[in-house]
């Protein structure tokens, strides 16, 4: 098979079954150039369209449409069927009743034969400007017979108050369930808050992508709302960018984190076509810290200071399970250590991390001690290292006043961003790839999400973990990150000393280079 055909193989097909804009700030065309923004030659999006309506607008209004017949819409889908079939649909105008219809049924028979699909529904029925360009009983229509159909709804709060006539947005989600809705998000952009938007993922309990549940029923993002006329199509692109983001393999909470990033990015950079009147820019994936929104809704109460800092960086970081191995990195020359037991003998735990702290405090060692914060804290650790399932039972206060060191383990955008907020001493991230200490159960991280992850988290150190050895490390290295942390691959070191120089070289060459990524 030529190489052309094997990336062929890895393209993943999102459709996007919506209105065209002839202005190309929002519709069908705005979701081509979002899809654009997200797709590389590792992992490129191929999107198709349905067009459902025919519109004649402008950045600041619409003139007119004209409804697709549900005769072309059918001859569409099939058409695109005889290539391959959607990852991803993305939904956005539909016109009238019969629209609504035709899909239903032809979802609810494309999930018999694909039950991995996911389906995205952004209600536009009337433009931001105030033209309204679907029949007034469509959002009845979509209720009795689409909403079952749709893993994740995208209204504003007209649209959500449109649909369900309810108040406040819980319990009009919580209707929205109720018709077999999986997840609503529901966008800020038209909320009384001046100098800020505020957009709210819920989650259904039932709601599960690929098999895996969600981490948190409900999220809200927040960011400072940009004071200019250039955001024609917004809506459509945040729909656009969820999609694309799932279409990667993305977990919901992550798309959304990295949507609500893109949004702020084109709005940030806006092309304006008049002095007043203008779209968003689409300038590729979000790549700077400045993009990410706030993080709103955990309950926790971050610490008022960060936790203290690393006094040397990570660098070779190397886990070992007992001291015995613990002494034996120390002998290879390893200068940053964890100690992860998974012992339950309380006496024995005490002992090995006792006498761990004592031949790490001999040697000038960093050692982190993962899991037991409060043997850590109790006998004098250099740090701790904690899942973020641990925060919420971790007494963080107590620790960082004590001046222990926090790492933190993460895996994906949106826990990034929630450890972010309690200003750890580095943050986690894994697995890169396949490793036999943990199953990650088909979440990967990848060397592309860890170029991202460093253009989007470039303050706090970063240490990639997760089945890296020394044929690997130097792609690992160049997307960015500068410390790296090893189980499998010291523990099976025929030469330990040898293998710590070869891996510490290769790290302290990067650090030098600091040459970027090449798939950001």
């Amino acid at each position: 098979m030529t190489d052309s055909a094997n990336r062929a193989n890895k393209t993943t097909v999102i459709w996007s079954i919506a209105g065209s804009d002839n202005s190309a700030g929002a519709g069908i065309q705005a979701d081509l150039k979002t899809s654009q923004s997200f797709s590389t030659p590792e992992q490129p999006l191929h999107l198709c369209t349905l067009v459902t309506a025919i519109t004649a607008q402008h950045s600041s209004g619409v003139d007119s449409c004209m409804a697709v017949s549900v005769a072309m819409l059918h001859q569409q889908a099939m058409a695109l069927l005889k290539d391959a079939k959607p990852t991803v649909i993305k939904i956005g105008l539909l016109v009238n009743k019969l629209q609504v219809l035709w899909l239903a049924d032809f979802l609810q028979e494309l999930r018999q034969q694909q039950t991995d699909l996911l389906v995205i529904y952004d209600p536009v029925a009337i433009s931001s400007s105030g033209s309204r360009m679907a029949d007034a009983d469509l959002y009845q229509a979509v209720m009795q017979h689409l909403l079952p159909q749709l893993d994740l709804l995208t209204p504003n709060l007209p649209e959500l108050e449109a649909f369900t006539k309810a108040a406040p947005a819980k319990q009009a989600v919580q209707q929205l369930f109720e018709f077999g809705v999986k997840a609503v998000l529901v966008k800020g952009g038209h909320n009384f808050d001046t100098q800020s938007c505020t957009d709210e993922l819920f989650i259904s309990p039932q709601f599960s992508f690929r098999g895996y549940p969600a981490y948190s029923h409900q999220i809200s993002l927040r960011s400072p709302r940009q004071q200019h006329q250039f955001n024609h199509g917004t809506g459509c692109c945040f729909s656009s960018a969820l999609a694309a983001a799932l279409a990667l393999g993305y977990a919901l909470e992550d798309a959304f984190v990295v949507a609500k990033s893109y949004i702020n990015q084109g709005l940030s950079q806006p092309v304006a076509i008049t002095e007043c009147s203008g779209t968003l820019g689409h300038w590729g994936f979000p790549a700077k810290a400045d993009y990410l929104p706030e993080l709103l809704t955990e309950d926790l109460q971050p610490p008022a200071k960060s936790f203290a800092p690393l006094k040397a960086p990570l660098g070779l970081y190397v886990i070992v399970p007992s001291v015995a191995e613990l002494q034996r990195a120390l002998a290879a020359g390893v200068k940053t250590l964890q100690l992860r037991i998974k012992s339950t003998d309380q006496v024995l735990l005490r002992q090995e991390i006792q006498q761990a702290i004592q031949l790490c405090q001999q040697h000038d060692i960093q050692l982190f001690i993962n899991d037991h914060w409060q043997l850590a804290l109790e006998l004098g650790a250099y740090g701790v290292h904690l899942g973020q399932e641990d925060i919420n039972s971790a007494n963080l206060a107590a620790l960082r006043q004590a001046g222990l060191r926090l790492g933190l383990s993460s895996h994906g955008f949106y826990k990034l961003l929630r450890a972010q907020q309690f200003q750890p001493s580095y943050l986690a991230i894994g697995a890169v790839f396949a490793t036999q200490t943990k199953e990650m159960g088909g979440k990967l991280q990848g060397l592309q999400k860890l170029a991202r992850y460093s253009a989007l988290f470039p303050t706090i150190p970063l240490v990639a973990i997760g089945g890296i050895h020394e044929h690997n490390a130097q792609a690992v290295l160049a997307c960015g990150i500068q410390h790296l942390a090893v189980v499998q691959a010291f523990a099976k070191a025929a030469e330990p000393t040898l293998w710590v120089q070869q891996m510490q070289q290769l790290i302290a060459g990067a650090q030098l280079e600091q040459k970027p990524c090449s798939m950001i």
